[in-house]
């Protein structure tokens, strides 16, 4: 049952903010915008349901300031953006910190 006392927390894959940076294959049916707005919808139904919902994602303002995709879809939420860490990339000079979105229930 859900209800005041629930709370999840989703990790989808991210959305992809390059070309090369391109995994969202948890199944063999991927994981596009089509299903980020379906999981946006998702928790909009878990919401009015009264669940505490956060979610996180990439922001598409790290390479695209003018991006509002998430903005957009979960504009009746808080969307906090935090700074990550990344330790692993190809390339040495690319690790360091990349904006991340915390989307959370008002």
């Amino acid at each position: 049952m859900i209800d005041t006392s629930t709370f999840v927390y989703f990790d989808p894959p991210y959305r992809p903010l390059t070309a090369t940076a391109n995994f969202t294959a948890y199944s063999c049916d991927g994981f596009g915008d089509a299903e980020q707005i379906e999981l946006a919808r998702f928790i909009d139904e878990m919401t009015e349901l009264g669940a505490w919902v956060v979610a996180s994602n990439s922001d598409p303002k790290n390479i695209d300031e003018h991006n509002d995709f998430f903005d957009r879809i979960y504009s009746r939420y808080k969307i906090t953006r935090i700074n990550a860490p990344r330790a692993i990339n190809s390339l040495g000079s690319s690790r360091g910190c990349v904006r991340e979105l915390l989307i959370a229930r008002l």
